[in-house]
């Protein structure tokens, strides 16, 4: 049966890495660099157990603690002031005024201590308490929650002081009571930008303070903006799945019609490597799952929802083995041997020719995705905001987090380019259709992350798409697979080396080398092994 003798010429990685390293040292020439106290206060400066004593020792002298407390700190943003900040392009106003006092990024730490569970925001920079919270348990006394503080005045203009502001530079400006507790929202008189102005938020039970917020809430114009704009992600999300969905009934089709004709070990090992990273990272992700917490303790809801997604990864899964199983029949059909496995002859030899392959090819398209990041940005204003369920400083092991790129090129590489590519050649009989389809609906499922506007998320990664399409059809998918994994490998590998330690940055430079690793390994560990001779192409497909 036909393979793939066409090679990527190694002039596309040349090109790739100075595009992509070029334009990166560019972008100061274009766009004003970040100041060392930018730099700062992005990065933190002090431990996680730190910024842990730090609110276990302002919890205890505010509220006391009752008993033996447990303490977890999560890395967390303010992602709407965030936003409104950089549409507004109030960034520079922000970093001289407000940030060292009102960080975008900050640490917040989860006290519990059996009847009362506590969150403290602590400054990662200074060290400082920025809020605070306190819950009682549902089978705790329902009293309020004693202060030490016994001043004269208003709690709430007690507390106010307490956190180090003037309460004579605020003006009241509401007093809402749900369920019994009182929230005053006092509004600053100077202090604001924008259109955003200070307002320091508190909650009131009993008469007594048990929570205290600042806040520069947005103008309702960016509210209502940032809502239409997570609609138009939102419903090209659900297209996007709807139209997965029709693949993988699909490949249920077309699995069942010639299931005489496929041999249903191919693929297996690809499905049960894409299932255990993507099952290690869920593990992984746990204290990210925990930022989006309630009023009460965090854990349990975590667990409920990683055992959520781990079933919607199970299906997944099942769903690329199934992708990989009739991709496959449709790509024989065509003429052309899916791509080679252990039993083969050639399968070393083709696993290191599809890993330095691929990695021409990633490192391609690695630099193509910086000229469509950096080009919208210039053309369309593009931002983006931290979200903290995706921050490796919520993760359990950040230095394992570069695995699950191949989890997404095995895939996402099965779903859309194997099968995907594959099905329209069968309906369509053009190349460019067939590519550019599945491109848009994988493209459509990438718009959720916090980038704005969502639309340039959808041309970006469309653009990728039909360059990986492009790459599955002239080189084959093993070698789609790698440049794939090569991309996001580097990708991840940096986000460790800037925003990790010392430890894990060495990790994430160490990703840069492992798909040359897999591909070399493969080749070593087959060329020791006996081999049997590859099926012929009349014979079901290994």
């Amino acid at each position: 049966m036909p393979t793939f003798k066409q090679r990527p010429p190694l002039l596309l990685a040349v090109i790739g890495l100075l595009l992509y390293f070029g334009l990166s040292y560019a972008v100061p020439l274009f766009d004003k660099p970040s100041s060392p106290e930018q730099e700062k206060r992005s990065t933190p400066a002090i431990s996680k157990q730190e910024a842990a004593q730090t609110a276990v020792a302002f919890i205890d002298r505010r509220f006391g603690l009752s008993g033996k407390q447990t303490a977890d700190t999560l890395f967390q943003s303010y992602t709407s002031r965030s936003g409104y900040i950089q549409q507004a392009k109030l960034e520079d106003e922000y970093e001289k005024k407000f940030a060292a006092r009102f960080p975008i990024d900050y640490y917040e730490v989860e006290i519990r201590d059996g009847t009362s569970t506590y969150y403290v925001g602590v400054n990662f920079t200074t060290r400082s308490v920025l809020s605070f919270s306190a819950y009682k348990a549902p089978t705790a006394k329902t009293d309020a929650l004693p202060t030490l503080e016994s001043t004269p005045g208003s709690a709430a203009e007690q507390a106010i002081r307490d956190m180090g502001f003037d309460p004579a530079g605020y003006t009241l400006h509401s007093g809402v009571s749900p369920e019994g507790a009182a929230e005053q929202v006092y509004v600053s008189r100077t202090e604001q930008i924008g259109e955003a102005k200070l307002e320091l938020r508190l909650l009131t039970v009993g008469g007594q303070v048990t929570a205290f917020r600042p806040a520069f809430p947005p103008p309702d114009s960016f509210v209502r903006w940032q809502e239409v704009q997570d609609g138009r992600s939102g419903l090209m999300t659900r297209i996007s799945m709807i139209a997965s969905l029709a693949m993988t009934l699909a490949s249920l089709v077309i699995v069942v019609r010639y299931r005489r004709q496929i041999s249903f070990v191919r693929g297996t090992l690809l499905t049960l490597v894409f299932l255990a990273l993507y099952l290690l990272n869920n593990y992984n992700m746990l204290p990210a799952f925990r930022t989006s917490h309630g009023s009460g303790p965090s854990e349990a809801g975590a667990i409920l929802y990683l055992w959520i997604i781990n079933t919607y990864v199970v299906l997944m899964a099942l769903s690329t083995y199934f992708a990989l199983l009739a991709g496959g029949k449709l790509t024989q059909d065509r003429g052309v041997r899916p791509w080679a496995v252990w039993r083969d002859v050639d399968f070393g030899e083709q696993a290191k020719r599809s890993m330095k392959d691929g990695y021409i090819l990633g490192l391609f398209i690695l630099g193509i995705q910086q000229v469509l990041f950096l080009g919208a940005s210039a053309l369309f204003d593009v931002w983006s905001v931290n979200d903290p369920s995706d921050s490796v400083y919520n993760m359990t092991h950040p230095e394992i987090f570069p695995l699950l790129a191949w989890s997404a090129a095995i895939s996402e590489e099965a779903v859309f380019r194997l099968l995907g590519v594959s099905l329209m050649l069968r309906l369509t009989r053009s190349p460019f259709v067939s590519v550019l389809i599945p491109s848009i609906v994988w493209a459509m499922s990438h718009t959720q992350y916090p980038i704005y506007p969502v639309y340039t998320r959808l041309i970006e990664v469309t653009v990728i798409g039909i360059l990986f399409g492009y790459a599955f059809l002239r080189y084959g998918f093993l070698t789609a697979v790698f440049a794939h994994a090569s991309m996001d490998s580097i990708l991840m590998g940096l986000s460790l080396i800037y925003d990790g330690d010392a430890k894990q940055a060495a990790a994430g430079l160490v990703y840069f080398f492992v798909p040359a690793a897999a591909g070399w390994l493969l080749y070593a560990i087959h060329g020791r092994i006996r081999r049997r001779p590859p099926s012929l192409p009349s014979a079901r497909y290994p």
